[in-house]
């Protein structure tokens, strides 16, 4: 066990006898006040504990994780903060007594070192490295605050204070292990080791997602089976576009293409087969893995098909929407149309209506008032209700070009046109009714050009044969 030495405060001789600087009251306050921050700097640390662990040859046979080593770092910030709040000054042989134990979780993470392989003076060695790092994320800190050149300069001091009590500490620990004891551990630590490690590989090589651990430069480090099925054998320190069939020519161009921390789906090895590549830094999980990558790629062609098929789907879906939005859109227009058509044509019947009214019923019935003889009214009767329903549309089917001449006609044309079906002349018939020759010879040129007749008399008799008028009564030619 580390010795103990009395908390009493020692006299200024007993002090100095480590030959160290100690501080003074003033200057170990603003000195320890800075680690109260040390959360501000700490990616400094990390960084400059990899550089100097990288350099000494010790990062390769860490296991530490980020996390491991900010714990290591509060460990010893955490117990400078609080020896400052109880007033509890650092001089070396206090901290190197270690009465309080502010050493014990330095202590306890040097012992699981050993355990695991490391030596008493290697774990001394990365514990010195680690103090650098410290020194040079408080040089890291800005200036102001009262946090003048001197203050980070006496922080510095009280740092190596601390790191030169933990030396001897640390000295006395490893001298109390027991040779024997020391190889029961280590061959524990061994068996341990060798187990993890089997069951490590068991699972990167039964997985069924492509693994692979790539360097700074994407050059293959490890691959696990499942991608050595897909890329082949003797794949370390190839390219791993080049192992993959990725577009890419240098590590530049690779991490611009396939950046970290983003997922592309690619298809690495041709054929139809689809994957989704992502890459993490291991740098972030460890810091012995700094600048190692790893690349996952997972088999993703069942989903991709099934997607295709879906989108397949949707597409075919959109498409009969579409066509049945274009026909529904004409039945629209069509429909419209022939609204609109329905309603012209009812606004031209309508207008036609008015005006046979106007120009045939209304002078009709005025003249029909004034016929004193009551067989010529009855016939005149009988040619305006003929008038009203080819007019209505009551004469039954559709009119033909014939009746729809007859329906043109006036009433003085239809009176002749029943004196010419009988036979009757010119002459008789201006006599009958009691008009010139020359206004028969007119009436029968009207009637002529409204039913589209040409010729003779004879063939204009025929055809008011072949299109008898309603409640006719044709004067013969005896009574005319």
């Amino acid at each position: 066990m580390p010795k103990a030495v009395p908390s009493s405060p020692l006299s200024p001789a007993s002090r100095q006898m480590s030959g160290l600087p100690c501080l003074k009251m003033t200057a170990w306050r603003r000195a320890a006040s800075l680690f109260r921050d040390m959360d501000s700097v700490m990616d400094v640390f990390l960084e400059q504990w990899t550089v100097y662990m990288q350099a000494a040859g010790y990062l390769v046979f860490t296991t530490a994780r980020r996390a491991d080593c900010i714990a290591a770092c509060r460990s010893l910030t955490d117990h400078i903060v609080r020896h400052l709040d109880t007033g509890y000054l650092p001089t070396f042989e206090r901290l190197a007594g270690n009465s309080d134990n502010w050493a014990q979780d330095l202590v306890a993470s040097g012992l699981r070192h050993m355990r695991r392989g490391i030596t008493g003076t290697m774990y001394l060695g990365c514990f010195k490295t680690f103090i650098h790092a410290l020194e040079d994320a408080v040089h890291a800190f800005s200036f102001g605050r009262r946090r003048s050149q001197h203050v980070l300069d006496d922080a510095c001091v009280l740092l190596r204070l601390y790191g030169a009590a933990f030396e001897e500490i640390w000295m006395d620990v490893c001298l109390g292990v027991q040779r024997d004891e020391h190889h029961s551990d280590m061959d524990e630590m061994l068996r341990r080791l060798t187990l993890e490690k089997c069951r490590f590989e068991n699972v990167f090589n039964t997985t069924s997602d492509g693994v692979l651990v790539m360097d700074a430069q994407c050059r293959v480090t490890t691959a696990n089976r499942s991608l050595r099925q897909y890329a082949g054998e003797n794949l370390t320190g190839r390219a791993v576009w080049d192992v993959l069939g990725l577009e890419s020519s240098s590590p530049e161009e690779f991490f611009r293409y396939y950046p970290v921390g983003q997922t592309v789906e690619v298809t690495p090895f041709g054929g139809d087969l689809v994957f989704r590549l992502s890459i993490s830094s291991l740098g972030d999980i460890s810091l012995a893995s700094s600048g190692e990558y790893l690349v996952l790629l997972t088999n993703i062609t069942p989903h991709v098909t099934q997607r295709e098929i879906m989108e397949e789907v949707i597409r075919a879906r959109t498409a009969a929407l579409e066509k049945e939005k274009r026909q529904i859109e004409e039945m629209n227009i069509t429909l419209r149309t022939v609204l609109n058509n329905v309603a012209a044509e009812r606004d031209q019947s309508r207008a036609e209506l008015a005006s046979s009214l106007q120009n045939f019923l209304a002078p009709a019935l005025a003249r029909l008032v004034n016929i004193p003889d009551k067989a010529a009214r009855h016939s005149h009767a009988a040619l305006i209700e003929d008038q009203v329903r080819r007019m209505l549309g009551q004469a039954g089917g559709s009119p033909d070009s014939g009746e729809q001449g007859m329906a043109r006609l006036t009433l003085a044309e239809l009176n002749v046109c029943r004196f010419i079906r009988a036979g009757h002349s010119t002459k008789e018939i201006a006599a009958a009714l009691g008009i010139s020759p020359e206004t028969v010879q007119t009436h029968r040129k009207n009637i002529r050009r409204k039913l589209g007749v040409r010729g003779q008399d004879a063939q204009l008799a025929a055809f008011l044969a072949a299109h008898p008028f309603h409640g006719d009564e044709t004067p013969s030619r005896d009574n005319g």
